[in-house]
C-alpha cells in the first residue's frame, strides 16, 4: 500500500470516528445539541489540526523518501556507468591479455630459435677454440723457428760486420797493390790459360789439391766477393788461392780471406777480361 493510501485511510479513520462520536453525542445529549455540536466542532478542528499535521508530516516523509529514492536513482545510474566503463576496461584488459597471449608464443618461439641458434654458435665457438689452440700451437713453433732464424741472421749479419771490415781493410791494402799486380795477373792468367802451373815454381808451402764450387758472389762491392762451398773441414786456410772456371774456361783468381767450418769468403784478385765470377763455377787449388 502506498503512502498516499494510507494517509487517506487514516483520514477516513479519524472521519468515521467523529462521526461516531457526534452521533453518540446526540443521542445522549439530545437536549443540548448546541453545546454538543460546539464540542463536536472543537473536536473535529483539533481532529482535523492534528490529521493535517500528520498529513504534512507524511507529506514530508513522503518527499524525503522520494528525494532518497532520486539520489539513489542517480546512484544507481552512476553505478551503471562505472559499471559499463569497468565491463569495457574488463574488455580491453581482455583483449591486452589475448594479445600479450600471442606475443609470449612468438617470444617462445623466438628463444626456442635462439636456443637452437645458441648452440649451434657454442658448436661453433668449441671448433673456433680448437682451430685457436692449433693456431697457438703453429704460433709457437712458428716464434721457435723465427728465434733460430733470428739467431742465424744476428750470426749472419755479425759475419757481414766482420766480412765489410775485412773488406774495407782490403779495399784500402788493394788501391795500394792493385796498379802493381796488374800488369803481373795478366801474365799468370795467360800462363795459366796456355797450361803452366805457375804456382808450383812459386817458393812457398805446398797447397792441397781442393777442389770446390763458387756458392754465391757479391758483386755491389769492388773487389767482389766470392763464398766457396769448402772450409776448414776441407783443410783450407786464409791465404790459399784457388782459380775460377767454367767449364774448361778460365774464369779469374780469388785469394781466401775468411775461413769458416765448411766455407770459405775469397777477395777476387782478377778475372780474365771480359769475365766475372759467378755462382755454380768451378774452383780449385791445382790446375788438373
Amino acid at each position: 500500500m502506498s503512502l498516499l493510501a494510507k494517509v487517506f485511510v487514516v483520514i477516513q479513520t479519524v472521519l468515521v470516528m467523529v462521526y461516531l462520536g457526534v452521533s453518540a453525542t446526540n443521542y445522549q445529549h439530545s437536549n443540548d445539541w448546541r453545546a454538543s455540536y460546539r464540542k463536536l466542532k472543537e473536536r473535529y478542528t483539533v481532529s482535523t489540526q492534528l490529521a493535517q499535521k500528520e498529513i504534512d508530516s507524511l507529506r514530508l516523509k513522503v518527499k524525503s523518501e522520494q528525494d532518497f529514492i532520486s539520489a539513489k536513482q542517480v546512484e544507481v545510474n552512476d553505478l551503471k556507468k562505472e559499471l559499463d566503463r569497468q565491463n569495457s576496461e574488463l574488455l580491453n584488459s581482455r583483449r591486452e591479455v589475448n594479445s600479450l597471449n600471442q606475443k609470449l608464443v612468438v617470444e617462445q618461439s623466438n628463444v626456442t630459435t635462439i636456443t637452437k641458434s645458441f648452440d649451434t654458435e657454442h658448436k661453433s665457438l668449441e671448433a673456433e677454440r680448437a682451430r685457436t689452440a692449433d693456431l697457438q700451437a703453429n704460433l709457437d713453433t712458428a716464434t721457435r723457428r723465427r728465434e733460430i732464424a733470428e739467431g742465424q741472421v744476428a750470426r749472419l749479419t755479425q759475419l757481414d760486420t766482420s766480412l765489410t771490415k775485412d773488406l774495407s781493410d782490403l779495399r784500402q791494402n788493394y788501391a795500394d797493390t792493385r796498379k802493381s799486380l796488374k800488369e803481373k795477373e795478366i801474365v799468370l792468367a795467360m800462363l795459366e790459360e796456355k797450361g803452366f802451373n805457375v804456382l808450383s815454381i812459386i817458393a812457398g808451402p805446398p797447397m792441397p789439391a781442393i777442389d770446390a764450387k763458387v756458392a754465391a758472389v757479391k758483386s755491389d762491392v769492388q773487389p767482389a766477393l766470392v763464398l766457396l762451398s769448402v772450409g776448414s773441414d776441407d783443410k783450407v786456410e786464409k791465404g790459399f788461392q784457388f782459380s775460377i772456371y767454367r767449364g774448361s774456361e778460365f774464369v779469374g783468381k780469388v785469394v781466401v780471406e775468411k775461413v769458416l767450418k765448411d766455407s770459405s769468403g775469397c777477395r777476387v784478385l782478377f778475372t780474365k777480361e771480359g769475365q766475372t765470377v759467378q755462382a755454380g763455377d768451378s774452383a780449385a787449388t791445382r790446375l788438373n
